[in-house]
């Protein structure tokens, strides 16, 4: 009885996509087209060039995509400058260990926890300058933006863009004003107040776009193209001369089943090693309360909301039938925020595209249903899932108490231990250097590791970064008090919004020498090969 039920639901998804199919080869536009969005522009077609400053390397920018299909749905002619492009390779991730490997993380971290100040400003600006090649060249990428200005000749430009680029806005912003060409920016991070008004300051800028406002971009453009006051919309942020910011940061989005499947189809297919597409079932997270997290304070991470498990299976089907794509990335923060969508994915995934293979981060929490169970991870590698990340961030159940993590490390070793039986390769995040942390925390997180070395494929460890608008930012700021004695924040900066802080700890003999152990077993875990169905993902973080 069970059998049938089950061949029941898949023989339903496979009408209801196949009807989507039918559907998407008879419009002329992106399937999934929201009223909202039908009333668009003017009759008379405007061109747009959208920037991309994200710039991934292994696949399509997926906030990129979003615009070019809501402004093509709205008649508006839609060109595309991305790095990759011209060459420029964006941000380096997951570079496969050498024989120094071991040697330079050692090095790296005295130099990042050196009692001097000039030796670590200097690493910060060796390591900034290594993480991008756009950083590294910026006056050919800036070349190549010109000759395409020249080629697109568009009436307003459009760039997304992570805050490490700055300089890079702030020469295209100067491009375009010397041309009488309205520009404007938006991207992760402009949902801080502080991080706002420093942009907003930009010379040549137009508007700074704050918050999720795709849905009103047609009008935004509209508005823009006629010289009105753009902060009259939701989410555009504008400085007067007087130095006062006008307008208010947008609301999160609610109708995610209302935005358009993204359009891949600018980007450099043959500059990638293979076809892998990027896909978010939910903006925010299920849990949401680590104090480190960044994300959660995003734009589009604050509250959690998620499409329909229909909705987001028809996006798979679409991106397979129109880019022969079979390998997808869930950018989710958690994609299993969700219970429901997480197992609707899992069973209608080979339905709907045949052979897919996927990788997806999760959260192993207290909650009574994770979606986790050792079943749940039989059925995903079944569905094609090749790898799982998740955040441990610490093997010390103390420190993962202070960041609010909501975990505890027997059930993280349970997911690990059932996953790789599954065939899932399982992947962690570590931290090093939280407040509080000691030398016998970060030894707990080296005996973690030792005892999982069969288990995990691959281990991210990072030293903290403090960023603008966490809850560990405020709290110190606003709770001085209850922070440790030894940590302090130095200065802040809104323009990359990063936050220096100082924390004595860890220029302590007994830290250095956990850390020197727990390096040794992180490059343990990375040295040793990636199994065979995860090395199509290599590199993708």
């Amino acid at each position: 009885m069970e059998e049938v039920k089950k061949k029941s639901k898949k023989s339903l998804w496979k009408s209801n996509f196949e009807m989507r199919r039918i559907n998407y080869e008879k419009t002329s536009i992106l399937p999934n087209t929201s009223p909202r969005l039908k009333a668009g522009l003017a009759d008379d077609q405007i061109t747009v060039l959208l920037v991309d400053l994200n710039n991934f390397s292994r696949y399509p920018t997926l906030p990129i995509g979003y615009l070019a299909s809501i402004l093509r749905a709205s008649n508006v002619r839609v060109s595309v400058f991305a790095p990759l492009m011209v060459g420029v390779h964006g941000v380096t991730r997951e570079a496969r260990p050498h024989r120094f490997s071991l040697l330079a993380a050692k090095l790296n971290h005295r130099a990042a926890t050196s009692g001097s100040a000039k030796i670590r400003q200097w690493r910060n600006r060796l390591a900034t300058s290594r993480l991008s090649e756009v950083t590294a060249h910026e006056d050919h990428l800036i070349k190549e933006f010109q000759a395409e200005l020249e080629r697109a000749r568009p009436q307003a430009v459009m760039i997304s863009t992570y805050l490490m680029y700055r300089n890079v806005c702030e020469r295209i912003c100067a491009i375009c004003h010397d041309q009488g060409i309205p520009v404007v920016i938006g991207g992760p991070y402009f949902a801080q107040p502080e991080v706002i008004k420093d942009w907003t300051g930009i010379p040549g800028l137009s508007a700074l776009a704050a918050g999720e406002v795709e849905l009103r971009l047609p009008a935004i453009l509209k508005t823009l193209l006629a010289g009105g006051d753009v902060t009259l919309h939701q989410g555009m942020m504008t400085m007067d001369p007087q130095g006062e910011i006008r307008g208010r940061i947008a609301t999160p989005e609610k109708e995610l089943d209302a935005v358009h499947y993204p359009d891949f189809s600018d980007f450099p297919w043959s500059a990638y090693p293979n076809r892998i597409i990027p896909v978010v079932t939910g903006r925010g997270c299920g849990w949401g309360a680590c104090t480190f997290c960044s994300d959660v304070t995003s734009t589009a991470g604050r509250t959690y909301r998620s499409r329909s498990p229909e909705n987001v299976l028809g996006e798979l089907a679409s991106h397979y039938q129109r880019y022969r794509a079979s390998r997808f990335v869930f950018t989710d923060l958690k994609l299993n925020s969700n219970v429901n969508m997480w197992r609707s994915l899992i069973a209608g995934m080979q339905d709907v595209v045949p052979g897919a293979q996927w990788i997806a981060a999760v959260h192993v929490g207290n909650e009574a249903d994770t979606g986790l169970t050792e079943s749940d991870l039989r059925a995903a590698a079944a569905s094609g899932c090749v790898r799982l990340s998740t955040g441990l961030e610490s093997g010390s159940q103390r420190l993962i108490d202070l960041m609010k993590k909501g975990t505890q490390l027997d059930a993280i070793s349970a997911f690990l231990h059932n996953g790789s039986a599954a065939g899932i390769s399982c992947r962690c995040t570590m931290i090093l250097g939280y407040p509080g942390e000691t030398a016998a925390d970060v030894h707990a997180s080296a005996e973690f590791l030792e005892r999982h070395v069969d288990v995990i494929e691959r281990v991210s460890l990072n030293r903290l970064q403090v960023i603008m608008g966490t809850t560990l930012h405020r709290n110190a700021i606003q709770k001085p008090g209850q922070q440790p004695a030894n940590f302090s924040i130095v200065s802040t900066n809104p323009r990359t919004a990063q936050v220096e802080h100082h924390y004595g700890e860890l220029e302590t003999a007994p830290h250095r020498k956990a850390v020197m152990r727990l390096l040794a077993a992180v490059h343990r875990i990375n040295s040793r090969e990636l199994s065979p169905r995860a090395r199509e993902f290599e590199g993708v973080m």
